[in-house]
């Protein structure tokens, strides 16, 4: 008996250090109470998928969630780092950065959440094979199956900047995917025929393809899915050869002999810190199960796209109108917290397979203020004017590139470097008279050039000289008419202050649209964005005339012509000129920013820098965009001092 009660007692002891243990270990905070990262990444799968894993993160496990915005390159050094804790939609073998990181054991890669991978290849509108009997179109390429039939319809896709040849668009500058597209371009001999033109952005690229379906017009692209424009777009793939993986590995890293290879149907997945996914195995365990099908998936995101919904928006509809879907990643008591959590009463009995729903999107409630967006109305007018018009202004675009800027591209790519900068000496020493600055300057100039740099140098400058010749155009007479009218004046006033405030986001996509991708879209951003502070400038120097010289001009008997062109207009000099010295400034700051919608140059590297986290080659472009603007800006300052200034002994001006 004593010996049973000795038992019981150890039992007992046991018991009361266990059951403390136990209970710690099942009310253990998510993450031990740690904030859960995520990243939001730029395309509407990533962030429709990021806000759905985020929510059932927070309303199921109790997670406190951050959702962090960023490049990708940059989100993917942050995970390696375990700054950042869950990638939700990641490609398999799009990123090197990933790639290491899961050799050396610090990202973790789970799940495969897109049933059958996701598709990628060579497209053109289905309508330029099989017709498209609805809206009136004939199919223009019925022959058109493998890549091998391209050469053959080289003319159908004409390339506007080089119209020998067709244009094949390519993914965006620094992505893996374009190099692969420009390695398959080369090992099918396709360079001859087409040109390999990147889209700046993904956004552009969707403009450019959404603006020729919509037209009608053909159109070669590279695209993708899960993607909104494969649910709203029917299109017709470019077959390749049959998918080989040895072959496939030698394109995407460009080592060894390239070979023929079709796509590789690529798994998506969530990719997790390792050390995250160390300490949080159930959420692992939810991650293993996460997977959407394609159909679902791609009439979510073309919802999202066409709404203009947020991620988080969409995810919040989802997870109340297809609960069938996501109770099969979690545990039931899970489900039953983020139904309490979000109000879910009765889950719906729907297949996976039903109509889309017509539900409304649920938004927050804003209170006091009405709901008068005006986004829908933009849109769709952008697009009627796209349909019906697109064709109009594409021609307007195709005489400005080939009347004005390519031929004076081509001059100038025609110039020896070294006549170059000669030239650039010769108008440095006129203008300043400075020896040594002149000297800096054509030495700075032949550094870009010993960087590799020096083409797109030349199509950088191209652009900015068009542009600004272009603003001088339109804005120093614009100036002079508002100067005399004080209506025009208070008219011109607002719309300058719109066109120098308005980010230039705003209106790249619409003018994108109308006019393509490439330079012309460019030179219009441009403009809009460096015409304002000419006008301005010429406004003031016109007004700020000594009136006493005016009307002792009037008194020797001078036409209203001989006043402005022999009077007023010397004078305002100084204010004219620094006008033009603040529209080329302002016409390089776009330089980057037009990268973005196809325009050659040195920001495409800035750009590519940044997408790909490669900070040397963005830098090396950052500081030939500097070196650029500081020679354009001295000699341009140095022409708007009077000529007694600038003829000061040279011993003075050192």
């Amino acid at each position: 008996m004593k010996s049973l009660l000795r038992v019981l007692g150890v039992v007992a002891v046991c018991l009361a250090f266990m059951l403390p243990a136990v209970a710690r270990a099942q009310a253990a905070p998510c993450n031990d109470g740690q904030p859960v990262k995520l990243a939001d990444l730029s395309w509407e799968s990533a962030s429709f998928t990021t806000y759905v894993v985020s929510k059932l993160l927070s309303a199921g496990y109790g997670c406190t969630t951050q959702v962090v915005p960023g490049a990708s390159a940059a989100i993917e050094s942050a995970l390696v780092q375990n700054d950042l804790q869950i990638i939700a939609e990641m490609w398999s073998g799009r990123s090197e950065i990933i790639e290491q990181a899961i050799q050396q054991g610090k990202v973790t890669i789970v799940g495969d959440t897109l049933a059958g991978g996701a598709e990628q290849g060579w497209y053109v509108p289905d309508y330029l094979v099989h017709g498209d009997p609805e809206r009136g179109i004939e199919a223009q390429a019925p022959d058109l199956r493998s890549w091998r039939d391209l050469p053959k319809y080289s003319a159908l896709f004409t390339d506007p900047e080089e119209p020998g040849k067709g244009r094949f668009l390519n993914c965006p500058l620094g992505w893996i995917c374009e190099k692969t597209n420009s390695r398959l371009l080369q090992l099918h001999g396709l360079e001859d025929s087409y040109t390999n033109f990147r889209a700046g952005t993904g956004a552009a690229l969707d403009a450019a393809i959404s603006s020729a379906y919509d037209r009608g017009q053909p159109i070669l692209f590279y695209y993708w899915q899960p993607a909104g424009l494969m649910a709203k777009y029917k299109f017709h793939k470019i077959e390749q050869d049959p998918f080989n993986q040895q072959c496939w590995d030698t394109i995407v890293s460009g080592k060894g002999e390239l070979c023929s290879s079709d796509f590789l149907l690529a798994r998506l997945a969530v990719a997790v810190a390792t050390p995250f996914a160390t300490q949080n195995p159930e959420l692992v365990a939810f991650f293993e199960k996460l997977q959407f099908k394609p159909d679902l998936l791609n009439r979510m995101i073309l919802e999202m796209t066409e709404t203009r919904a947020s991620g988080e928006a969409m995810a919040d509809r989802f997870l109340r109108e297809h609960p069938q879907v996501w109770h099969a990643w979690v545990p039931p008591d899970v489900v039953q917290r983020v139904n309490t959590e979000l109000g879910i009463k009765t889950p719906a009995a729907t297949a996976d397979t039903q109509a889309e729903t017509n539900s409304p999107i649920v938004v927050a409630d804003k209170g006091i203020f009405p709901d008068w967006s005006v986004a829908a109305f933009v849109n769709q007018h952008l697009m009627d004017v796209v349909k019906n018009y697109g064709g109009i202004f594409r021609q307007a675009s195709n005489f400005m590139l080939t009347n004005l800027l390519l031929p004076v591209e081509r001059l100038m790519q025609a110039v020896p470097p070294w006549a170059f900068l000669l030239l650039v000496a010769a108008l440095s020493w006129h203008a300043t008279r400075k020896p040594v600055a002149t000297v800096l300057y054509v030495v700075c100039l032949y550094l870009i050039g010993a960087v590799g740099l020096w083409d797109k140098l030349i199509q950088t400058f191209a652009l900015v000289l068009v542009s600004t010749l272009v603003s001088i155009v339109l804005g120093v007479p614009i100036g002079i008419i508002a100067a005399r009218s004080r209506l025009l004046r208070r008219l011109l006033t607002p719309v300058l202050d719109v066109m120098q405030t308005l980010p230039s986001f705003v209106y790249l996509i619409p003018v994108l649209m109308l006019f393509g991708l490439g330079k012309v879209p460019a030179l219009f951003a441009t403009i809009i964005y460096a015409v304002p502070p000419l006008i301005r400038l010429t406004i003031l120097g016109l007004r700020q005339v000594d009136r006493d010289v005016m009307e002792a001009a009037q008194a020797f008997g001078v036409t209203r012509w001989q006043m402005l062109t022999r009077v007023t207009l010397p004078l305002a000099r100084p204010s004219i000129m620094a006008g033009i010295n603040q529209t080329t400034m302002m016409a390089l700051a776009m330089v980057v920013v037009a990268s973005m919608i196809g325009a050659r140059g040195l920001g495409e590297d800035v750009l590519a820098g940044i997408q790909t986290l490669d900070v040397g080659r963005g830098l090396q472009a950052g500081v030939a965009i500097v070196i650029l603007a500081i020679v354009i800006d001295r000699i341009t300052q140095a022409y708007g001092q009077p000529r007694r200034r600038r003829r000061v002994p040279m011993q003075e001006k050192l």
